[in-house]
């Protein structure tokens, strides 16, 4: 009995695998990566300062630091301009555009703001400022973490971390926000109502929320319960606007969301994710953590990535 209970305890531990190679300049946070349309060179753009840039051959590395995007932050009015949050790109007519929030942490005072490039290398970008996503003490979000997505033709902007959870509005072009009413998708509503950071993608008829669940970094001075740091989950749905659900059925805005990555071994807290069909590899979910080896604290995080197969039409870590 006592072996098989160790064996079972060391499979638990190894559930998922180890992240992919990753060589040169692995740090990352909330990092959000894409390959140059015009030659297949990754690049890499994580919070902080103006956002940082990395690029590299492959997404396993070697990784460049290149600077930061915005040398001088943003002019957008609300939170910490100088200190700009979880980037995320995307590719329209010749044209790349950088979402980026900015907040203060614990802080419902936020916005979400643009910047262009045509190259996405440093000293390329155009900050054009706020696109018309805010929040504040009397919203029922906050104005965070923003990925873009095209449904049919119409484009939308997911956002949002803790308070009511994550939403969805629709976008005019890649500037501007509709001015339209923003639609809930997640919401946890236990405890401190921890889920932020989404990013969707599109599969086989469905619509995947990825989301990160749980707290995301003071792991030094603000130890969380075990399971209660970062962790990545999905949630799914027909129409990418709506009624998402776990693959046990349980709504997004009911507390679902089943886990696609956890800590495990060496790594701690894994989140800030995003999804790229990698033109090696597949596929891929690719995020930070805190390596136990390394260190927990945000100067600490690494740059992983895995690859992902698919059961039942849900995506599982390989």
């Amino acid at each position: 009995m006592f072996s098989f209970v160790l064996l079972l305890c060391v499979a638990l531990a190894n559930a998922y695998s180890d992240p992919g190679a990753c060589s040169g300049s692995c740090w990352a946070h909330d990092p959000n990566v894409i390959q140059r349309k015009s030659d297949g060179t990754f690049f890499r753009f994580s919070t902080g300062l103006g956002i940082h840039i990395s690029s590299a051959s492959s997404i396993a590395g070697p990784w460049t630091d290149l600077g930061v995007a915005l040398a001088d932050g943003s002019d957008v009015p609300v939170g910490n301009a100088s200190n700009l949050w979880a980037p995320d790109v995307h590719y329209v007519d010749g044209t790349y555009y950088m979402y980026y929030a900015s907040s203060t942490l614990g802080s419902q005072d936020s916005t979400i703001g643009v910047a262009s490039s045509t190259t996405l290398e440093v000293g390329s970008w155009t900050d054009h400022g706020e696109i018309g996503v805010t929040s504040s003490s009397s919203t029922p979000y906050n104005a965070i973490d923003p990925n873009w997505i095209t449904i049919g033709s119409t484009p939308y902007l997911q956002f949002g971390s803790y308070w009511d959870g994550i939403y969805q509005v629709e976008m005019t072009d890649s500037l501007t926000s509709s001015g339209s009413t923003p639609t809930n998708l997640a919401y946890n509503a236990s405890g401190n109502h921890a889920i932020e950071a989404a990013f969707m993608f599109e599969r086989g008829g469905y619509y995947y929320l990825t989301f990160s669940s749980g707290q995301a970094q003071n792991y030094i001075s603000n130890p969380p319960a075990q399971g209660d740091e970062y962790r990545i989950v999905v949630c799914r749905s027909r129409t990418g606007t709506g009624d998402f659900v776990d693959q046990d059925g349980v709504a997004c805005t009911n507390s679902g969301g089943t886990t696609v990555l956890a800590s495990h071994d060496y790594v701690f807290g894994p989140g800030g994710q995003g999804v790229l069909n990698d033109t090696t590899y597949g596929l891929v979910v690719y995020y930070h953590y805190a390596n136990k080896n390394i260190g927990l604290t945000v100067d600490d995080y690494q740059f992983g990535w895995n690859q992902l197969t698919w059961t039942n039409g849900w995506p599982v870590v390989a």
